[in-house]
């Protein structure tokens, strides 16, 4: 759990909230680097960003031959035909 120190918390209130929405996970807040036992948490599941395929080829497939690759793509490609890739928060925008 990632700590935020209250005198970054008074200071800047926005950027440590922001920063613990952004994570998705909560934050502990210390005094003189000791817990306080106050914890800053989102309130519910944060907005989840959708990955491109463009963004994942750039990535690379260790352990995975050219024809395994290709084939994986192949499905990838098949499932998006079908509906199965849809971006399911690009309604929401």
């Amino acid at each position: 759990m990632e700590s935020i120190g209250i005198r970054e918390l008074k200071q800047n209130p926005q950027a440590a909230v922001r920063r613990v929405l952004e994570r998705g996970e909560a934050a502990e807040v210390t005094a003189y680097g000791r817990p306080t036992g106050v914890v800053i948490a989102p309130a519910g599941p944060t907005r989840r960003t959708w990955v491109s395929g463009a963004a994942l080829r750039g990535v690379g497939t260790p352990g995975l031959s050219e024809a395994e690759t290709a084939a994986w793509l192949a499905d990838l490609k098949e499932a998006r035909e079908q509906g199965f890739g849809r971006d399911p928060w690009q309604d929401e925008q």
